[in-house]
């Protein structure tokens, strides 16, 4: 029987994924684990493999679509199969919408006295990806737009005729109090550039506005850090004959995985149930897979360490100068995001002393890294010159309360303060 290959989920941030390129053509022979096609998604841009031996007989959706997780993208026959029944092949507009679900009905919707209307323009109902994004090409105000798809959805070829529309006479709408900002509402300003956000951006500004509406708290400790420096001294000469140089890092995510092994409930996601406030499910994780923030054009990638609690000082440190190496090479793998059950953000680097970081949900807890500071400090009883830092933790206030928050947070800063038991494992 024909064989569907699915766009696969690549970790839970994967909300959809856009077809590069085929591979492979329509009718050619694939071997089983081949290479069928190149995906793009808003992390990692990776490659689809044959589920099975056979023939390629259907490409379902073309280069250029965007669709979401578990869409048909292609049929595979058996050697001798003959081709039947085989799904229709869909353009890139008519793949992403009948790859969402259709808007669950609201009770106004299946009310027998609820009168009928026409859906309104605008944000109330859903808009396919590929129409925002065609949207913010053409230059056309989604809100204005006028949706013909299920329940009002709008799609790619509702924006291509507002795009090809003749301007409408201004009208004042009463009921929107805002609307989306342009150039001309900025009178006297000169718009040096303008960036959409998209692909990676896009993601990143959808998790953060996830993260703002959880109730989170950030709590704040200082911690002497002047042995940890020391144990770097010591390290420099330890690690020269793995050709790697030790960064405070390293030390920070050791301290980070050994305190999760400890406080396995900052260890864990919350699976809110986003039709019942207050309802869900904190699920505590057995491996501390540590994500750590890394920098890139564009944007800001949180690759994961798998397992950190079990690995050593250097083994953190190979963990890490490997991964951050294929982050900047754009050649990661789709392991190296999937499965993250705590993050670490360092801005020491950039001068800063402490900040507020935000949530990488569903994790509900994320360490923030401040710079190291030589100051006066009280230390035995005496006044002396230390080397100080400042962690900040944030946390979910749904799935965990400040006590044990404050005693993981604590935990971290004295296995930095006292690092001599991850130096000798190192």
């Amino acid at each position: 029987m024909p064989i569907d290959v699915l766009l696969p989920k690549w970790g839970m941030g994967m909300n959809d994924g856009m077809i590069v390129k085929w591979l492979k053509k329509e009718g050619d022979q694939v071997a089983e684990g081949e290479h069928l096609v190149e995906i793009e998604s808003a992390k990692v841009n990776s490659e689809v493999e044959s589920p099975a031996a056979g023939t390629l007989a259907r490409i379902v959706v073309p280069e250029g679509a965007v669709v979401v997780p578990g869409t048909v993208i292609a049929v595979i026959l058996a050697p001798g199969e003959k081709a039947t029944h085989l799904p229709e092949r869909m353009a890139p507009g008519a793949a992403q919408a009948a790859a969402e679900p259709p808007p669950a009905p609201t009770p106004a919707a299946t009310a027998p006295s609820a009168p009928s209307a026409p859906p309104a323009p605008g944000g109330g109902r859903q808009v396919t990806p590929m129409a925002r994004r065609l949207a913010a090409q053409l230059g056309v105000n989604i809100e204005t737009v006028q949706g013909s798809g299920p329940g009002g959805r709008i799609t790619e070829e509702d924006v291509r005729k507002a795009a090809a529309a003749p301007p409408a006479t201004p009208v004042a709408v009463p009921t929107r109090a805002t609307a989306t900002p342009q150039a001309a509402d900025a009178p006297g300003a000169t718009v040096r550039s303008t960036v959409q956000l998209k692909g990676m951006r896009s993601t990143i500004a959808r998790r953060m506005s996830e993260s703002g509406a959880a109730p989170t708290v950030t709590l704040t400790h200082e911690v002497d850090v002047t042995m940890a420096e020391r144990g770097m001294e010591q390290l420099v000469k330890d690690w020269r004959q793995h050709r790697l140089r030790p960064q405070f890092q390293d030390m920070v995510l050791k301290a980070t995985a050994r305190a999760l092994s400890e406080h396995p409930g900052l260890n864990s996601w919350l699976i809110a149930d986003p039709a019942r406030p207050g309802q869900g499910e904190v699920k505590e994780i057995v491996q501390v897979n540590l994500g750590f923030a890394v920098a890139v054009p564009g944007g800001l990638l949180v690759p994961v360490i798998r397992e950190a609690d079990r690995k050593s000082l250097l083994e953190i440190a190979q963990a890490v100068r490997e991964i951050t190496a294929r982050v900047k090479g754009n050649s990661m793998k789709v392991e190296d995001f999937d499965g993250g059950t705590f993050s670490v953000t360092n801005l020491g680097s950039f001068g800063v002393d402490a900040f507020n970081p935000l949530l990488n949900r569903p994790q509900i807890g994320i360490l923030g890294v401040g710079r190291v500071v030589s100051k006066p400090a009280v230390h035995d009883g005496q006044v002396a010159i230390r080397s100080m830092q400042w962690l900040s933790l944030t946390f979910d206030h749904r799935a965990i309360d400040g006590a044990p928050a404050a005693d993981f947070l604590r935990a971290v800063g004295r296995h930095l303060s006292e690092p001599g038991w991850m130096i000798g494992s190192g």
